[in-house]
């Protein structure tokens, strides 16, 4: 005799980066769905995170028989099902049962093509309730139906940030960019993972992460004496795929890589040297 457990998607959470999945000045939310899978085939969000559940979720998730998986788009969490049943979870999953997810950057030049401005140690926060710590002003985590980007007001208060790297262990609480905590009960019914009645959802929650690309001035210069040969009069985006056209006195000249940006007060440049 042989027995076989079902387990069904309990969430899903989309990391997206605009730097990625931009096509040159053609953006990936206004692409038509063809395009957003060609561009998504190019796609690996493991390429810019860790993605790290702490020790606390990594024991609540056993314990509740939920399995995390990290896709290219993102991650997953799957829960064992009743047999018999299509949303009733095997073993009941409490109202405040909270997942937490450590994001830690892998790539050096995040911050270079992501648009934020934000500095300091305090870390960015998604999840679906609102932490004692927090004002009016928090931004809960969007769900994949939203065209909302990831924005500097994601990032808590200094109290907020010091409570939440308190509560990691080890080596979970070095280099944390931001923090993704979700409760099987968010704070209003469009952010629950669970229905009031403590089943799975028929339709699967689906929240996104979704950073914006950072743009820039571009500076061309000469590279055998650093003198400058012109710089655009507006901003381009800066993309890991596709090309913007830049023309000068009728020459086409070639885009920049996220290698080489210069703040220069609220503006950045970046520098091409031909």
């Amino acid at each position: 005799m042989s027995f076989t457990a079902t387990y069904k998607q309990l969430f899903e959470v989309q990391l997206f980066h605009n730097y990625f999945l931009n096509d040159g000045t053609s953006t990936f939310s206004l692409m038509n769905d063809s395009d957003k899978k060609k561009q998504l085939k190019l796609y690996d969000s493991h390429g810019l995170f860790d993605i790290i559940p702490t020790q606390d979720s990594i024991l609540k998730m056993a314990g509740h028989k939920i399995f995390f998986k990290i896709h290219k788009s993102g991650f997953s969490a799957y829960c064992k099902i009743t047999d018999g049943t299509a949303n009733t979870p095997f073993i009941v999953l409490p109202d405040d049962l909270k997942l937490k997810f450590v994001l830690k950057t892998k790539d050096n030049l995040f911050g270079n093509y992501t648009d934020l401005k934000a500095s300091g140690s305090n870390v960015f926060y998604f999840g679906n309730t609102k932490p004692s710590t927090e004002g009016a002003s928090f931004e809960y985590i969007a769900k994949s139906n939203q065209n909302k980007l990831v924005t500097d007001a994601h990032q808590i208060s200094t109290t907020g940030s010091t409570a939440m790297i308190d509560n990691l262990k080890g080596s979970n609480s070095i280099g944390v960019f931001g923090i993704v905590q979700l409760n099987m009960i968010g704070d209003t019914a469009d952010l629950s993972i669970l229905t009031a009645q403590g089943k799975l959802k028929n339709q699967l929650p689906t929240f996104k992460i979704h950073f914006n690309n950072r743009e820039s001035f571009w500076r061309y210069k000469n590279a055998s004496d650093d003198t400058e040969i012109f710089t655009t009069a507006t901003t381009n985006p800066l993309t890991k795929f596709g090309f913007v056209e830049v023309t000068h006195n009728g020459d086409k000249f070639p885009n920049p890589n996220a290698n080489h940006l210069i703040p220069d007060n609220n503006n950045f440049f970046s520098e091409i040297y031909i």
